[in-house]
């Protein structure tokens, strides 16, 4: 009996002090509930300095640890991801078909990353091993943006489970389907950065500060990799047109290495010429800047160096700013950015008269000398010297060697155009029958089939009648269906009837075969090989890719029996930087753009804007995004470092 009155007690004092408890969680609870309600309804709700300082630390701390471990979990969960990724990768090696990738640019960085690694097994081959954003080269070599921040590592860019070799490709065999890498101790330096200085002997007698060290770090033995499909994408480099001294005398402005060396120079040419015992001539020839080439590489260039001078080299050499700096563009053309609007190379022109940057037009350099160049001016047989320290050389591009050599490998009759190799209509390089290899960017140029080749079979297909002349709908269905096998004929696609009434010459109302011939004569003179520039790259990068991953296998040569479409280049417009935070932009050619919102070419402060975040959105990663938005912040608040390191 006691004891069932204990147990009786017992409970009753549990549920008691479970009582207690439940009241002492309300009393707890109830401030928070009140405070939040209060924060809810907008009512001001008194408290404490100290005590709302002891609760926000608090929540911070929280946070922080919230944070900071969810961090740290997803961070471990992307490297266990990351060598599972490398392991499964190495166990399959050989199990699946093989696709080489030459290259390191802005062709085959988008393939890269796009290709079906579960499908394929991806190795890319380049003397690079890092990705770069050339349109910024022209901020890095006036300290703008800085080295790191363009470039990102080719591993960690394309991920584990694609394969990196850094190699430099020297032969192919297109029977055995092999390639053959490095060139066994020839040039053992090369670093694939055009290091012209580093591979020859420089001849200058001075020159910018440039330091050669040779170590043994680098070891490069020759190599054969077997591969199931090919992909060429090693780009191009500098056209000298084989003017004298270009080598030797004139910088490049296509590598990290060479905006470096720019960035060098002008310290150099600026602190010379603040040397006490340096004559007015001479000063005045350290301080004239000269840039061959009116594109968007050269005009880009001069407008960065024009900035320097104006914002950032006048606070340290006022007198020398104000009395001796001189920058000269040189444009063989009778305007700079030729491929631009007409309205857009008038602006930049006005803009550059403005920012004391002389334009020479109509002239070309016939030598580059160390402290020259001699040029000449259309229409004229005389030489004229300027003297000057620093020349930068952005006036075009030519085929690699290998590029050449794999012309050769196939047959020059075949690859007969000297600018590139030369693919069909899928981007296959012609005269490759089993269709293995690939060739995008720069190094490609793709052959346009050409409508009065064709021109009998074309006008009895669309002759649906048999009456030896085609009507206006005839040619309307004519140049509807066959549009995208020949793109020439979207310059009709418009006008159609006027195009009609024009090749109707007897005002009959039908075309005859030789009234066609004339018509599709005219749309094949407006043929014209697809620019070099990075967007079209990435767009050819990007078609491969997908064009690979929907194949069933690579033995599929008939691309059409499987619906695929042939590459077709969309245009997104043009934009160059022109300097005092202004910039031009040309949507000439972006017809989708056009017909919907009817843009017209922009210049100044807004397309400098536009400009930015265009260059901001294109940056692969968070981390060059985050260096580059640093950059121009650092420059906007601080200035450009104008030391030499």
């Amino acid at each position: 009996m006691f004891s069932r009155s204990n147990l009786v007690l017992q409970q009753l004092l549990i549920k008691n002090a479970s009582r207690n408890s439940s009241l002492e969680q309300v009393q707890y609870v109830k401030p928070i509930l009140t405070r939040n309600l209060a924060w809810f309804r907008g009512q001001a709700v008194k408290e404490a300095f100290g005590t709302r300082l002891k609760r926000r630390l608090r929540n911070l701390l929280v946070v922080t640890i919230v944070g900071g471990g969810f961090y740290y979990g997803y961070r471990s969960y992307k490297n266990y991801k990351w060598y599972q990724e490398i392991t499964e990768s190495d166990e399959v090696i050989g199990s699946k078909p093989r696709i080489v990738v030459l290259g390191s640019g802005w062709g085959a960085v988008p393939l890269l990353k796009h290709l079906d690694s579960k499908k394929y097994e991806v190795v890319c081959v380049s003397p690079r091993n890092y990705f770069l954003m050339t349109p910024l080269l022209p901020s890095v070599s006036v300290g703008t943006v800085e080295t790191r921040t363009v470039i990102e590592s080719i591993r960690s860019l394309v991920g584990p489970r694609v394969k990196y070799v850094e190699a430099d490709c020297v032969d192919i065999d297109p029977k055995s389907k092999t390639i053959t890498c490095n060139s066994d101790g020839a040039n053992p330096v090369s670093r694939g950065d055009d290091v012209k200085a580093i591979v020859k002997s420089s001849k200058r007698e001075g020159g910018a500060s440039s330091r050669i060290i040779k170590d043994s770090a680098r070891s490069r033995p020759q190599f054969q990799m077997k591969y199931d499909a090919l992909v060429v994408a090693i780009g191009s480099e500098n056209n000298t047109f084989n003017t004298p001294g270009v080598e030797e005398h004139a910088h490049f402005l296509k590598e990290v290495l060479d905006a470096r060396r720019i960035r060098s120079a002008i310290s150099d040419a600026f602190e010379s010429a603040n040397t006490p015992s340096q004559t007015d001539e001479e000063r005045k020839r350290l301080l004239h800047f000269v840039v061959v080439g009116g594109g968007p590489t050269g005009v880009e260039f001069a407008a960065e160096l024009a900035d320097l001078v104006r914002e950032d080299l006048h606070h340290y050499f006022p007198r020398l700013v104000a009395n001796d700096v001189k920058i000269t563009l040189i444009e063989a053309l009778d305007h700079v950015l030729s491929m631009m609007d007409k309205q857009i190379s008038d602006y930049t022109e006005k803009h550059f008269r403005r920012e004391n940057i002389e334009v020479l037009m109509n002239t070309f350099v016939k030598e580059v000398k160390q402290r020259e160049v001699v040029i000449q001016f259309k229409g004229s047989n005389q030489l004229t010297s300027i003297p000057c320290s620093v020349v930068v050389w952005a006036t075009g591009i030519k085929a690699r060697p290998l590029t050449n050599r794999i012309r050769e490998i196939i047959g020059l009759k075949v690859q007969s155009n000297r600018m590139g190799i030369l693919t069909d209509r899928y981007l296959r390089v012609k005269g490759v029958e089993d269709g293995s290899i690939f060739a995008i960017g720069d190094c490609a140029t793709i052959e346009q089939p050409k409508l009065v080749d064709q021109i009998q079979t074309l006008f009895e297909e669309a002759d649906t009648q048999h009456r030896g002349a085609l009507d206006l709908q005839q040619f309307k269905l004519l140049v509807e269906r066959k549009v995208a096998e020949f793109p020439q004929l979207d310059i009709f696609s418009k006008t159609i009837e006027k195009t009609f009434q024009e090749a109707d010459k007897d005002k009959s109302g039908f075309l005859t075969l030789a009234a066609l011939h004339l018509a599709l004569e005219k749309a094949d003179r407006k043929i014209r090989a697809l620019p070099a520039t990075a967007q079209v790259a990435s767009q050819e990068g990007r078609y491969v890719a997908d064009l690979l991953n929907q194949i069933p296998n690579l033995s599929a040569n008939d691309y059409q029996q499987h619906d695929l479409k042939p590459f077709r280049y969309k245009h997104m417009g043009s934009l160059a930087y022109v300097g005092s935070d202004s910039a031009v932009l040309d949507f000439t050619g972006t017809r989708p753009i056009l017909d919907l919102f009817n843009l017209q070419p922009l210049s100044g402060r807004s397309a400098a804007y536009l400009w930015k975040s265009f260059y901001f959105t294109e940056m692969f990663t968070g981390r060059t995004k985050t260096l580059l938005a640093f950059d121009w912040i650092r420059t906007h608040l601080y200035g450009r470092d104008i030391s030499r390191y």
